[in-house]
């Protein structure tokens, strides 16, 4: 059985897209809903301090990156952090050491899970699908057009490729570490995430059925874990 250490500092965990800390009456703890759901007691169990925050859920990373530093500026004021974000919550981490730089408290480290680092093809998917798809891509442009917010167009290839990557480089200050994760749809036949994984699959290769393997990487790359987009949090 492995040996884990709990990090000496707190871990903050940052939700994605969608996401929220957890949902349910708070009278009924056994209904409620927890987006971590046993990442934070893990955790806990080996000693680390654990907070979860909450954010827009479909906001833009910088609507996302404000809240959430100024929800870090108030529990964390003169303290040292480490910052663990899933999904789009790596990238309002990135931006809130780069382009926030707070001073109110230091972000030492930054670990993204399946963050789409430059983009998703996914969010990409009304250029890319082809003809035998084309019911499927009318499909998901009305989905899209119900669901449009600022989230998706900051999670384009083209977005995060030629404007947030240039324009949010890394702090020297703070260490960035990275998780990727990869899954075979075969093996879930009425799996949601079928699709989006076959489009990225044909663009970038091996997926969690949202991010790729190339698009997770940031900073030191740790791991590949065999899970889908959604398991890697519960």
């Amino acid at each position: 059985r492995p040996h884990y250490v709990a990090p000496r500092l707190p871990v903050v965990l940052c939700h994605g897209l969608y996401g929220f800390d957890t949902l349910g009456p708070e009278s009924l703890p056994s209904l409620r809903i927890h987006y971590w759901r046993g990442i934070k007691e893990a955790m806990t169990d080996v000693g680390a301090k654990v907070h979860v925050t909450r954010v827009p859920s479909s906001g833009s990373i910088a609507q996302r990156a404000e809240e959430l530093h100024s929800q870090l500026r108030r529990w964390f004021n003169g303290q040292e952090i480490n910052l663990l974000g899933h999904s789009m919550g790596g990238l309002d981490g990135r931006y809130l050491i780069s382009h926030i730089q707070p001073s109110e408290y230091r972000v030492r480290s930054l670990s993204t899970v399946c963050t789409p680092h430059r983009g998703s093809p996914f969010m990409d998917c009304h250029l890319l699908l082809t003809n035998p798809l084309r019911a499927w891509q009318l499909f998901y442009q009305k989905i899209a057009g119900l669901l449009d917010t600022p989230a998706y167009s900051n999670l384009t290839t083209e977005f995060c490729n030629q404007f947030f990557n240039p324009s949010t480089p890394n702090h020297p200050d703070t260490a960035y570490f990275s998780y990727g994760a990869s899954y075979n749809p075969k093996i879930h036949t009425w799996s949601s995430l079928r699709l989006p994984y076959e489009i990225i699959r044909k663009r970038e290769g091996p997926n969690d059925g949202m991010v790729s393997l190339y698009s997770a990487r940031w900073g030191q790359y740790m791991e590949t874990v065999s899970a889908d987009h959604y398991d890697v949090t519960n």
